[in-house]
């Protein structure tokens, strides 16, 4: 018996609830309202006859049918995308959409985006960009290119660029400095960063410096963007702990200087992700062959 329309889109509201555990959240990603998404809930318990979703001021719980209903839910919307997502890359097989974190695009991948279509110049590619690791259930893209420590469920993850940092500042503020500065003077400097204040306490450790107690706590500040870090350093407002592959040009160019070797690992880098149960497509292949040579021949140190 064919599966009626009005009840597929109730489903689609279910599952979303479940699979969120927040009216709030789901009626968000389906650009709803909260009091639709609950009316599409109350229908389809009323067209099955039972409770699926136990209702309370702060959160909801599933009934043991409406759990069971939800896996069903989420396994068939995923074959469905499956099969649509099939259908779209092989109507363009030269297509590649491509999630990205921006700075990276911006400094890193845009950049070089003429090397790509000299050898592939069919290619379509398709950027988005977006700061969190693509979510391949909910994202409409074939890859992405994002920051973490490549231990995604459900992705093959393949090192693009390592993640060390390093302070760098500007040549101005460096010459406000005394001459042969070391890591210790540093403490005495404003200090910025973008992921964790622990950072730069790996980073005094590594140089040699103490940063326990008695030493005092380090006065850090917080820059949650990389553009705006970036832009902090060069406006020479003190040392940013920056990801040294992605201010190269800039230490090349003499906008930015790091005057110590020292580098501190943050656990985490720039990954080419990809759904590990869809099999590439031949753009992606293509693109993914071109990155990784152009990876093994740009200057990261």
């Amino acid at each position: 018996m064919p599966l009626p329309l009005f009840l597929l889109t109730k489903l689609r509201a279910f599952e979303s609830v479940a699979r969120h555990g927040s009216f709030k959240r789901a009626a968000e990603e389906l650009h709803v309202t909260q009091s639709a998404l609950s009316h599409h809930v109350r229908h389809l318990e009323a067209e099955l006859g039972m409770p699926l979703v136990l209702r309370s001021h702060r959160r909801i719980e599933l009934t043991a049918e409406g759990r069971q209903l939800c896996a069903d839910c989420a396994q068939g919307f995923q074959g469905l995308e499956a099969a649509i997502d099939r259908l779209r890359r092989a109507a363009r097989p030269d297509t590649l959409t491509l999630s990205v974190a921006p700075y990276f695009s911006a400094r890193w991948l845009t950049p070089r985006l003429g090397r790509l279509w000299a050898r592939h110049p069919r290619l379509h590619l398709q950027l988005h960009h977006a700061y969190q690791p693509a979510d391949f259930l909910r994202d409409p893209v074939d890859a992405g290119i994002g920051w973490g420590d490549g231990r995604w469920p459900g992705v093959e993850a393949r090192l693009v660029v390592p993640g060390t940092l390093t302070p760098v500042c500007s040549p101005a503020f460096l010459a406000t400095l005394p001459r042969k500065i070391k890591p210790r003077d540093l403490r005495g400097c404003r200090l910025f960063h973008e992921f964790d204040a622990a950072h730069w306490s790996a980073w005094f450790a590594a140089a040699g410096v103490d940063t326990g107690v008695d030493a005092g706590p380090l006065d850090t500040t917080r820059i949650d963007d990389s553009h705006a870090l970036r832009r902090t350093a060069l406006d020479g407002h003190g040392f940013a702990l920056f990801f040294t592959a992605l201010v190269r040009e800039d230490l090349d160019a003499g906008l930015l200087v790091a005057p110590f070797a020292h580098t501190v690992d943050p656990g985490s880098a720039y990954y080419l992700v990809r759904p590990a149960d869809r099999a590439p497509s031949a753009a992606l292949q293509s693109f993914t062959q071109w990155l990784m040579d152009e990876v093994a021949s740009a200057p990261f140190a």
